[in-house]
């Protein structure tokens, strides 16, 4: 049982000590610069002061011994003595071909000049500051590595809670598996699922789902659109093959019917009042219905919460298990005037403007109304249009509204099969 997120916090820890160490060596760098030029100040002084009675007449013997008596110093690269005219009278150090900084002081005798010296002070690199501060290094290493050791301890989950979260990761796989061999299934027996569908369209004429075109048009001020579209900035659908496509297709339109069967008969409606405009394919899916309907409003925005919770599940599923699949954002609109603009066309430009998890809505004030208490709106951000200006973003929803949908998330991953509201 491992501490979460171990890789990161140990990048973290790594990133730390080496802003440590750098900050420790711009430190010291600093320190030893302004040690340098007061220690270089010094020794220029006292050179002056040793040397001066021998600067004239120059007796160079002198100034050779004073000039490596100084040398000595291990800090000292280079000495140069110099007269009046600037000819060198002696030169001394034991590293002259090291880099350093050179201090200069004029040597004055009754305030005449009688000669120059100069001073060159080693300036360590970054190699020497290193090893000058080894143990200072050695003791962060050495707490930043109980700092990873206390975390491990610390942030090690409890045997009891990663038991809870394998049983939790299990039951979820097993959740999607037994909807996938549903949909196979399903699709193994489409010879006889359409004679049932052909048996109920007689008993039924409005059939809930329709694919034909022509049955869609001339949607009045009462219908209202559920688009749901896949959110996808990456063009991931345009690189897979058809063969993992459509079957993830499928799945999501089992999970949206499902959503449709709970909510239509939580809201007491009648189950072919929620049409299926258009069913999963790479442009997502949309539903319709008619406000006029008690409640027809209502069961709409359930439905594309409750399909946005299964879309969070499945999502997460497969990505665990380096599977195809995308997150979802979806929009309920009635029809835009101003733009010309169905229902069903509304609703598929609303949700272009989201990102992924996003809902919005665009209602006219009496939908509002309905609909202004059970869910938090704000305004939409960053508008381009009279759409998205009279647009609302769904930010939350009531206790009420957040339970139902969480209960009708869990049957249906549960597996709990609902009677049809209607019997042929």
């Amino acid at each position: 049982m491992n501490a979460p997120r171990q890789g990161l916090f140990a990048s973290l820890l790594i990133v730390s000590f080496a802003l440590h160490t750098f900050l420790l060596v711009i430190a010291t760098t600093h320190q030893l610069n302004e040690n340098r030029a007061s220690q270089g100040q010094l020794m220029t002084s006292q050179l002056v002061a040793d040397t001066i009675s021998e600067l004239e007449p120059a007796n160079t013997v002198s100034l050779a011994l004073v000039a490596n008596r100084y040398a000595t110093n291990p800090s000292i690269a280079s000495i140069r003595i110099l007269d009046a005219n600037k000819q060198v009278l002696a030169t001394s150090g034991m590293a002259k071909t090291r880099q350093g900084e050179v201090f200069v002081r004029d040597a004055l005798q009754n305030e005449k000049k009688v000669g120059t010296v100069e001073i060159t002070l080693i300036q360590p690199s970054i190699g020497e500051i290193l090893r000058t501060q080894w143990l200072a290094i050695l003791a962060s290493l050495f707490i930043h590595g109980l700092i990873w050791l206390a975390y491990r301890a610390i942030a090690r989950p409890t045997r009891s809670e990663y038991l809870a979260r394998i049983n939790q990761e299990n039951h979820l796989k097993h959740e999607i598996q037994r909807l996938t061999q549903a949909l196979a299934l399903e699709k193994q027996n489409t010879v006889t699922l359409v004679a049932q569908a052909q048996q109920q369209a007689k008993a039924q004429p409005k059939s809930r789902i329709e694919k034909s075109s022509t049955d869609q048009a001339q949607l009045d001020h009462q219908t209202v659109a559920l688009n749901i579209q896949f959110y996808d900035p990456k063009q991931l659908l345009s690189s897979v093959n058809q063969s993992v496509s459509v079957p993830y297709f499928k799945l999501c339109q089992l999970f949206l019917d499902k959503s449709i069967d709970l909510c239509a008969k939580h809201y007491q409606l009648d189950v072919t009042q929620i049409r299926v405009v258009q069913e999963f394919n790479a442009e997502g899916a949309t539903l319709s219905a008619t406000s006029e309907h008690a409640h027809a409003l209502e069961c709409l925005m359930m439905v594309g919460a409750v399909f946005q919770l299964l879309a969070d599940v499945l999502y997460k599923r497969y990505r665990e298990d380096k599977r195809f699949a995308l997150q979802t954002r979806g929009a309920v609109a009635s029809a835009v005037d101003a733009m010309q603009l169905d229902a069903i066309e509304a609703a598929k430009r609303l949700t272009q403007h989201l990102h992924a998890k996003e809902a919005a809505l665009h209602l006219n004030h009496e939908q509002l109304k309905t609909v202004q208490n059970s869910y938090e709106l704000v305004i939409m951000p960053n508008p381009s249009n009279i759409m998205t200006r009279h647009a609302f973003m769904i930010n939350g929803m009531n206790e009420q509204c957040a339970t139902l949908a969480q209960d009708l998330r869990t049957e249906i991953l549960m597996g709990k099969k609902v009677k049809a509201s209607t019997e042929s």
